[in-house]
């Protein structure tokens, strides 16, 4: 009803015009041949030339609406001239109103060319469309020579010039006439100016010829006048600026094709017509002009059908190439496509999707019977198959598994039911073997919730655990416990072995403690050196107690990490669920019973009592010291240098916040970062980090002669969620004066799928500016592949856990799969933990380019980064 409401609104103007006009001609029909008609006559026609110069100024296609303009003004101007020798009783043949009304043709058809041409296509569609329109030509020059100039030439009662003006009145007609068929037939315009102008030539014309041939115009005055006056009106309306009607695609085919075949045909008929009406009225015939234009008619008509032939040749060589093109990628391409009838039958050929199945059966019993024959389980492509019948015509897509030799091969199809469709009549099967990526999202899932470097449950899972023990407790009428373990001197090793010595730490640690747990329970790293295990069925405290003993007799013998031997011991506390007791409380209770056993002397079992609550009273004087660490300048930034591994050069520097307490000490960014968020000082403190990292970068560019150096700045969820990041951003650059490509952004992947659309419109904003996104800690999380295509980001970081699964000259495939996943997109690849030569040559045979770790340089102060960076030799010596 609105789309019905809206077309008639479109109508009005036009509806009031015609109304208008329908009004003017029978009142001017009333008074025709008096002093108020002429009077009318000549304020209508000023009145549209006008009009046509006030819409000029608005007029889209400039030239040829003041070609027009030109046109009726100069018409016009020949019709006041007349009508001034009419009242000064002079009424000449022939006048200078003549050389203006002439001139206005030549205008107006001036104003069509220009149209014609910009709405032509160029090449052979341009020379086609002016044979057409000289076919028109010709064959209306024919029926005017018919009706009027074969009697004024032979008329010799007048002069010569005489009747060439009034000859050229009628051949000017005849080629408006072709040149409003030439502009109506580029392109298949049917708007409204291509009408007003077909509209306002053709009362022109037909008013000149009723003028030339009328006996009495004395009675045909109103008539002929009405003619002259609603063409120069229809003709100021063609100038009038609007939104255009767009051809529809029907009217491009007629106008190309049909149509245009029709006119040609048509005009052929032209002078067997009028020998046809000379021989029925005994009229003087003319055989000259009647040979000449019918050979014109006839070559012309001949040359478009010869251009539309080969017209039709280029197209079915094009619809060839087109169909060789098609089988060639279809030949070569790793997916294959088939179309089906809604029964199953096979209507096309399916030697490709045999390939692609590794079935030798060509499928000559139908869709099942090949499908059958590759290990697919046809209970599942059987109700794809009847969703796509019931989708109508929308698309299906589903993700088929199939057993062939024992493995699990995957199979991703997309049907379309296009029966209903003439070309096609079938149901289109699009299918692809999708078995890689399927195992790749497998090991994503699996990172989602295991710990990367140990391969054991991580936090998230452990939690669901702990959730659905806690419901098994509530129907068996059983208990759980939690034992949370925290390695004591682990910070040591890493801060004297490194980082890699801390991962073999960890995960040798894991290993033990695995001997440690019952069959059942689940063993969980919950991040750094914090482990958990969860205790199903136990009866009381003592099994608990029990389960904390077993994990310190696990980890009392030494660890040798390469030529040294560690001592390691836990502090382990534990706790047991009541009937108030949930997942993160039961957990909470354990981590304070863990501090206890720290604060006890270590290496020691503490079960969880209330009273231990006072670890709340800890993280409080956490909160009120970090309130004044930024204002108290306890807040500062080490530098851990960008390497790139073709020459072991620093290219950049990852920005690390560190804080160190006048009371508590040197606080973990694990620990305070969490907290400064919570207290919702992560802005603030983000701002300054910002600030500080670009002021440095800045400096150090300026120190090395203009490098290109980068500075990374690690940007957490919090900051990601404000509204406020870009505008810090944008104040930081500004400041330091550090071109905004210089700063690398790292968000991580649990920053991004907290808020997915959010964090997509700021990593946009940040784009904008021209500051460089990467990707941090990527395969931690769930690595969906669909985020790398909503977030655009230019640098992905793997993760150490990845990087330290490489020990031998082999690198593992996960860590190639992420390599090859970087390059795929287009990625700048950053290995971050690279701890020993065997994984820096690794990576670099891999194409990594850039990599960050303990065996170039650990976090360094701005000092020692700043001498680094301007050529220290201390990278170069731990590069070897």
């Amino acid at each position: 009803m609105e789309h019905g409401a809206t077309g008639r609104r479109r109508l009005l103007p036009y509806a009031a015009w015609a109304a208008a006009a329908s009004v003017l001609l029978a009142g001017y029909g009333a008074i025709a041949g008096t002093l108020a008609a002429q009077v009318v006559y000549l304020v209508v026609v000023w009145t549209a030339a006008a009009m046509a110069w006030w819409w000029l100024r608005r007029a889209t296609e400039r030239l040829a609406a003041v070609l027009i303009a030109v046109g009726l003004t100069l018409s016009s101007l020949g019709d006041l001239i007349w009508q001034w020798l009419v009242w000064v009783g002079r009424e000449p043949d022939v006048s200078v109103a003549d050389l203006a009304y002439l001139a206005g043709y030549a205008a107006l058809g001036l104003g069509l060319t220009v149209l014609a041409r910009k709405a032509d296509q160029p090449g052979r569609q341009r020379i086609d469309s002016w044979i057409d329109a000289t076919v028109v030509f010709v064959a209306a020059l024919l029926l005017m020579w018919h009706l009027s100039i074969a009697e004024t030439v032979g008329d010799d009662s007048v002069s010569l010039g005489i009747r060439a003006v009034w000859t050229l009145y009628p051949a000017l007609d005849a080629a408006l006439i072709a040149l409003v068929f030439r502009l109506v037939m580029a392109g298949g315009r049917t708007d409204r100016r291509a009408l007003a102008l077909a509209g306002g030539a053709m009362c022109w014309l037909v008013s000149d010829l009723g003028y030339l041939v009328a006996s009495d115009q004395a009675s045909t005055t109103g008539l002929l006048d009405g003619g002259w006056m609603l063409g120069a009106v229809l003709l100021a309306v063609a100038v009038q600026p609007g939104r255009s009607t767009a051809p529809v695609e029907a009217t491009a085919v007629r106008g190309d094709g049909i149509g245009r075949l029709a006119v040609s045909l048509g005009a052929l008929l032209v002078p067997g017509s009028l020998e046809l009406v000379n021989d029925l009225t005994d009229a003087p015939e003319s055989p000259l002009a009647m040979y000449a234009a019918t050979f014109a008619l006839v070559a012309l008509v001949f040359a478009r059908t010869v251009r539309l032939l080969q017209a039709e040749g280029r197209a079915r060589e094009t619809v060839r190439s087109r169909a060789r093109h098609s089988a060639a990628l279809a030949a070569h391409s790793s997916d294959a496509v088939i179309v089906v009838d809604r029964s199953g039958r096979l209507r096309s050929d399916t030697s490709r999707l045999a390939g692609l199945l590794g079935s030798a059966h060509a499928g000559d019993g139908g869709l099942a019977d090949l499908l059958a024959s590759t290990g697919l389980r046809m209970e599942e492509a059987r109700v794809v198959f009847e969703r796509v019948l019931a989708a109508g015509g929308s698309v299906v897509s589903a993700e088929l598994p199939r057993q062939v030799d024992g493995q699990e091969l995957w199979l991703g199809v997309r049907l379309v039911d296009l029966t209903d469709d003439p070309d096609v009549r079938g149901i289109v099967v699009h299918a692809t073997d999708i078995t890689e990526r399927k195992r790749a999202e497998q090991t994503l899932a699996h990172q989602a919730f295991h710990d990367g470097l140990t391969g054991l449950a991580n936090r998230a899972l452990f939690a669901d655990r702990v959730e659905q023990a806690l419901r098994h407790n509530a129907r068996r009428g059983d208990a759980a416990a939690v034992v949370f373990i925290d390695l004591d001197g682990f910070k040591h090793v890493n801060d004297t072995l490194g980082h890699h010595a801390g991962d073999v730490l960890l995960q040798q640690v894991a290993e033990r403690l695995s001997s440690a747990v019952r069959t059942g329970d689940t063993l969980a790293r919950l991040g750094g050196d914090e482990f958990a295990i969860l205790v199903e069925q136990i009866t009381g405290p003592d099994e608990a107690r029990a389960a904390g003993d077993r994990v310190l007799t696990a980890l009392s013998g030494p660890v040798r990490i390469g030529n040294q031997v560690v001592a390691v011991s836990g502090s382990v506390g534990v706790s047991i669920s009541d009937d108030d007791a949930s997942s993160d409380s039961l957990v909470r209770d354990a981590d304070i019973a863990m501090y206890a056993a720290k604060s006890a002397g270590r290496g020691r079992v503490v079960v969880f009592d209330p009273s231990m609550r006072a670890a709340v009273v800890e993280r409080r004087e956490l909160e009120r010291e970090l309130q004044g660490a930024l204002a108290g300048g306890q807040l500062r930034l080490v530098y851990q240098p960008v390497v790139g591994l073709a020459g072991s050069t620093v290219v950049g520097f990852e920005a690390l916040l560190r804080w160190s307490s006048p009371t508590l000490g040197p606080i973990s960014p694990d620990r305070f970062v969490p907290v400064a968020e919570d207290l919702d000082l992560i802005g603030e403190i983000g701002a300054w980090v910002l600030r500080e990292a670009c002021a440095t970068a800045a400096e150090w560019r300026r120190r090395s002669g203009g490098s290109e150096l980068t500075m990374a700045v690690n940007v957490s969820a919090v900051q990601l969620a404000s509204p406020d990041l870009v505008g810090q951003i944008t104040e930081a650059l500004a400041a330091s004066g550090l071109p905004a490509s210089a700063l690398i952004l790292e968000v991580t992947e649990t920053a991004l799928v907290r808020d997915p659309d959010g964090a997509a419109e700021r990593l946009a904003a940040l784009r904008a500016l021209g500051v460089r996104l990467a990707l941090d800690d990527f395969g931690t999380g769930y690595s969906s592949l669909s985020y790398l295509r909503q977030f655009t980001v230019d640098v992905l970081k793997i993760d150490r856990s990845f990087i330290s699964t490489i020990q031998s000259d082999e690198l593992p495939p996960i860590v190639r799969g992420l390599i090859d996943l970087g390059r795929t997109l287009d990625l700048e690849i950053v290995a971050e933990g690279v701890e020993t030569a065997v994984q820096r040559d690794q990576l670099a045979a891999a194409r990594c380019e850039l990599a960050q770790g303990y065996l170039f340089a650990p976090p360094l102060e701005a000092d020692e980064a700043a001498r680094l960076l301007l050529g220290s030799p201390p990278l170069a010596a731990a590069a070897r």
